[in-house]
């Protein structure tokens, strides 16, 4: 208990003893995490949105009135269109479930001055995933536009492409900036240590000649870097939480609560590996 308490006070001491280049690091700690949580918060919500959108019908067949008014015909064109290996499924909405639809999305109000209902009946198609490939889809809405009684085909999901891209792009710029992140929590914390270590090298240098072992000697300093880690993650995680909540009404997808546990724990990590290369240079 006397060894852990001489660690802690040790630890807190050089702490306060290098203020400018300890407020410094737990600073950048603090500002590195954030962005490193506002990058995975990026990627998962374009994965989540990516993910959510295949889900969705891709395609959409509109009826003409005249076809959908005769049973017979609309069941035909129905089975005709689930009959290419193209569609993995297709769901058909009357006339009265697209009114209903538009009003559950936009209000009553919207429709007030309209005297019948506009909405054409439509079969909506979700589409194989062999299929989803732009050339493949572009050949299959033309020759869905073709059959009797089908007055247009629409694309919903044109904006998937872009999305794909987006994630893509997104993810070798992750790929890239990692690694500055990583060197600079470390730089930064190790080189505070390496100030804290070289502003008390006299007591380390006594501590040698009257016996201490090496793992005594480091704990306080390795202490002194987890706990920046410490303070400069509840910092990030702080930020990452108040933009959360700001953004709240954003349809952003940040994962489940325990990664932001990971993020603190991030920086913890970071402080120790960072204290730990900067007390072993010196006891060399």
């Amino acid at each position: 208990m006397g060894r852990l308490l001489y660690f802690v006070k040790e630890a807190l001491r050089g702490f306060f003893q290098a203020k400018l280049m300890t407020f410094v690091s737990i600073v950048t700690i603090a500002v590195t995490l954030f962005v490193l949580g506002l990058v995975m918060a990026g990627f998962l919500s374009l994965q989540h949105w990516l993910s959510s959108a295949l889900d969705d019908p891709g395609m959409v067949v509109y009826f003409e009135d005249a076809a959908f008014r005769d049973t017979v015909a609309r069941e035909q064109l129905a089975e005709a269109v689930r009959a290419y290996p193209q569609v993995a499924a297709a769901v058909l909405v009357d006339k009265e479930g697209a009114w209903d639809r538009f009003k559950t999305l936009y209000g009553e109000d919207m429709l007030a001055a309209v005297d019948e209902n506009p909405f054409p009946a439509s079969l909506e198609i979700t589409l194989a995933l062999q299929y989803q490939a732009p050339d493949a889809v572009d050949s299959f809405r033309a020759e869905l536009a073709a059959l009797d009684g089908v007055e247009g085909v629409y694309y919903s999901r044109e904006w998937i492409r872009i999305l794909e891209k987006a994630r893509m792009w997104f993810a070798w710029g992750t790929v890239l900036l990692i690694p500055f992140l990583v060197l600079a929590l470390y730089f930064m914390i190790a080189n505070t240590i390496k100030l804290t270590i070289y502003a008390r090298r006299d007591l380390v240098t006594n501590m040698r000649y009257v016996g201490a072992t090496d793992w005594y000697i480091k704990m306080p300093f390795v202490l002194e870097g987890m706990l920046q880690g410490m303070i400069g993650g509840a910092l990030g995680v702080a930020a990452l939480s108040a933009v959360r909540l700001a953004l709240s009404d954003f349809r952003l997808y940040w994962g489940p609560w325990h990664l932001f546990l990971v993020i603190f724990l991030v920086g913890v990590t970071f402080g120790w590996i960072g204290s730990m290369s900067a007390v072993r240079k010196f006891l060399q």
